[in-house]
C-alpha cells in the first residue's frame, strides 16, 4: 500500500496487503503465503520473453565477436549475477572471463552486506574503465528496486564505451535508464512478502531471467547440441562419467568405445561427437568445428562425406569485424602456451609433463613446434601474401615427432613472441591485406581465412599442453605414456 505519506514509491518496497498478518500466523501459513506470492514470479518474467529473447541474440552475437557479458549489481542483485557467471566454466565450458559478474563492495560483498557501496555511482563506472569494456561486450545492470547508482554509474561508461546494455530490474525504471539505450527487462512482481526484502520474489525472478539470458546465449554460441551439454571437458569424476554417457548416446555406441572416443577427443565431448559424426582425427575435427564458430550440427551437415577445404573452410567475413581481436590472439600466442603449461599436469625443470597425450609431445616439443612453422610458413606466407595478390605457398610438412627443442620452454617461447609479432606487424601495417588470396595446393584461401586456421591451431597446441583428463578416463591405458 503506497499511499500512506511518507512510504517509498518503489514497487519493491511496497508493503504487501496479502502478508499483513505473517507476523500472526504458524509456520504452515507462513509457508503458503510465501507459496502463493511466488507463484507470481513466473508470470512476471514470462511477460519479458521478448525483451530477453533480444538480450539472448545480442550477447550471442558479441560472444562470436570475442565480447563478454558483465553482470553488474549491488546486494542480492550482484551476488546474483555473479553466481550466474561462475556456473558457465563448469557448465558450458567456458573461459571464466566470458561472462563475469561484478558487485558494488567487491569480493567482500559476497558474503558481507556492502550496502553504502552501492550508492556510489563513481564505482560502478570505474569497475567497467578497469575490466575495459568495450563495443563487444554486453552489459547487464540488475537493481531490483531500479534505482541503484552504482549500477547507474557502470550503464552509463559502459555506453560511453560503446558497449551493448540491458537493464533488468523488478520496479518501474527511472526515465535516465531509458536515456542509456538499454534494453529494459522489468519482470513486475510486485511487493514482497515481507516488505523489501528483495531477495524473495524479486531474486528469484532475477535469477530465472539471469539463467535465461546465459542458457540461451550459450545454445546460440553451439555450447549445447539437442539439449546436452557438449562443451563440457572430462575433469571430474562427475563430468567423466556425464562426458562418456552423452557420448554413448549420440554415438549409439557402448561405455568402453565412448570413453576410448573421449579419451582420443582430449577429453573433449563436443570434439569426440565430431570426429565420430565426420570421421575425422581430432586436428580437422576441431578445425571443423572451429570454422563454424563451434556450432556442432552445423559442422556435421558442411562437412559431411570428407569434403573438408583446410583454410577455405573459414568464412570470407567481408569487413573483417574481428579483424582487431584476431591480430590480439595471434599475437598472444607465447601467452597462451605459458599459461597452459601453468595449468595444465605438473612438469619437471625441462619442461617435460609428468602425464602428457599419447603423441607424447612435451610442452616445449609444441613450442618448437609452432616456432619453426611461423619462420618457415606462416610468416613467410604472410609477408608474401601483402607483396602480391597471386602469391604460391608451398607445403610445409612438419617433423613428427618434433626435434627436442633446444632451448628452455620460455626462450623458445620467448623466440616465439619475437617472430609473432613480427608477422602480425606485417598484417597490421596494410588494413586491407586479409582480402588478399594466395595459393595453397587446391586451395585460395584469403589471409583471413589462412590466420584464423594459425589461431585455431595455436590454440589446439594450447590445449594439449593444457590437457587434464581425469584420471578414471585413463583406466586401462597404457601406463607409459608421457614417459621419456
Amino acid at each position: 500500500m503506497n499511499d500512506r505519506a511518507g512510504w517509498d514509491p518503489r514497487l519493491t518496497e511496497a508493503r504487501n496487503p496479502r502478508t499483513e498478518t505473517i507476523d500472526r500466523s504458524d509456520a504452515r501459513t507462513i509457508v503458503a503465503m510465501i507459496q502463493a506470492e511466488d507463484r507470481a514470479v513466473s508470470v512476471a518474467v514470462e511477460s519479458q520473453s521478448g525483451a530477453i529473447a533480444r538480450v539472448v541474440e545480442q550477447v550471442a552475437k558479441r560472444f562470436r565477436r570475442g565480447g563478454r557479458l558483465i553482470y553488474v549489481g549491488a546486494g542480492t542483485s550482484g551476488r546474483l549475477g555473479v553466481l550466474d557467471a561462475s556456473e558457465c566454466p563448469p557448465t558450458f565450458g567456458t573461459d571464466p572471463v566470458l561472462v563475469q559478474g561484478v558487485i558494488a563492495g567487491g569480493a567482500d560483498a559476497l558474503v558481507r552486506s556492502s550496502e553504502g557501496a552501492e550508492d556510489d555511482p563513481v564505482g560502478g563506472a570505474t569497475a567497467m574503465r578497469e575490466l575495459e569494456v568495450g563495443p563487444n561486450d554486453f552489459v547487464v545492470g540488475i537493481a531490483s528496486s531500479g534505482t541503484t547508482p552504482y549500477v547507474h554509474g557502470a550503464l552509463e561508461e559502459a555506453g560511453d564505451r560503446g558497449a551493448g546494455l540491458a537493464f533488468l530490474s523488478c520496479s518501474v525504471p527511472p526515465p535516465a535508464v531509458s536515456e542509456l539505450g538499454a534494453i529494459p527487462i522489468t519482470p513486475l512482481v510486485g511487493p514482497e512478502v515481507i516488505a523489501g526484502s528483495t531477495r524473495m520474489k524479486a531474486g528469484t525472478a532475477t535469477k530465472l531471467v539471469l539463467n535465461t539470458i546465459t542458457t540461451g546465449a550459450m545454445i546460440r554460441s553451439g555450447r549445447v547440441y539437442r539439449n546436452l551439454m557438449v562443451d563440457l571437458r572430462a575433469r571430474s569424476a562427475k563430468l567423466v562419467d556425464r562426458g562418456i554417457r552423452i557420448v554413448a548416446h549420440v554415438t549409439e555406441t557402448d561405455p568402453e568405445s565412448a570413453r576410448q572416443l573421449l579419451l582420443a577427443a582430449g577429453g573433449s565431448v563436443k570434439t569426440a561427437l565430431a570426429m565420430d559424426a565426420l570421421g575425422l582425427p581430432r586436428v580437422l575435427a576441431e578445425r571443423c568445428l572451429d570454422a563454424v564458430d563451434g556450432l556442432l550440427e552445423t559442422a556435421i551437415e558442411r562437412h559431411a562425406g570428407g569434403d573438408f577445404p583446410y583454410y577455405e573452410a573459414y568464412p570470407e567475413a567481408p569487413g573483417w569485424p574481428d579483424r582487431s581481436r584476431l591480430l590480439a590472439d595471434l599475437e598472444s600466442v607465447s601467452d597462451r602456451l605459458l599459461a597452459a603449461r601453468s595449468a595444465g599436469a605438473a612438469v619437471d625443470s625441462r619442461g617435460r609433463r609428468v602425464h602428457a597425450s599419447p603423441d607424447g609431445w612435451t610442452p616445449s616439443d609444441h613450442a618448437a613446434h609452432l616456432l619453426a612453422f611461423e619462420l618457415e610458413a606462416v610468416g613467410p606466407r604472410v609477408r608474401s601474401a601483402i607483396e602480391s595478390n597471386h602469391a604460391e605457398w608451398r607445403e610445409w610438412e612438419p617433423t613428427n615427432p618434433p626435434p627436442r627443442a633446444d632451448a628452455p620452454f620460455e626462450e623458445v617461447l620467448g623466440r616465439l613472441r619475437s617472430a609473432r609479432a613480427e608477422t602480425v606487424a606485417t598484417v597490421a601495417d596494410v588494413p586491407e591485406g586479409l582480402a588478399r588470396r594466395a595459393t595453397l595446393g587446391s586451395e585460395r584461401p584469403t589471409l583471413y581465412q589462412f590466420l584464423r586456421g594459425i589461431r585455431q591451431h595455436d590454440e589446439a597446441h594450447a590445449r594439449r599442453i593444457e590437457q587434464r583428463i581425469h584420471p578414471t578416463l585413463l583406466r586401462g591405458i597404457d601406463a607409459d605414456w608421457g614417459r621419456e
